[in-house]
């Protein structure tokens, strides 16, 4: 008997435009564990804590958005401004 296992990494990503420098213009976000850390171990729960702690914590230094990463580094304050300006025109439901 023959057995074949399929892992499947887990795609997540955002629909809602963001603003930030680890997720692109597609939503895709740059995220170890959905990358070369994956694991079919990880539950849902590890997975959303992680994008949690990552909107929390930007990391500039390793973007998938070139120019959101670049403001970052130039402007933080300016950055997080037209971040909440991206949540209330795209995400808040208005």
């Amino acid at each position: 008997m023959d057995i074949v296992l399929w892992l499947f990494l887990m795609q997540v990503r955002f629909l809602t435009k963001i603003y930030h420098p680890n997720i692109d213009k597609l939503g895709r976000i740059c995220l170890d564990i959905l990358k070369d850390k994956w694991s079919p171990a990880l539950q849902i729960r590890t997975v959303l804590l992680s994008i949690q702690a990552l909107l929390s914590a930007p990391n500039p230094d390793d973007p998938l958005s070139e120019n959101v990463a670049k403001h970052w580094k130039s402007n933080e304050a300016e950055a997080v401004e037209t971040a909440k300006e991206w949540t209330r025109m795209y995400a808040s439901g208005a």
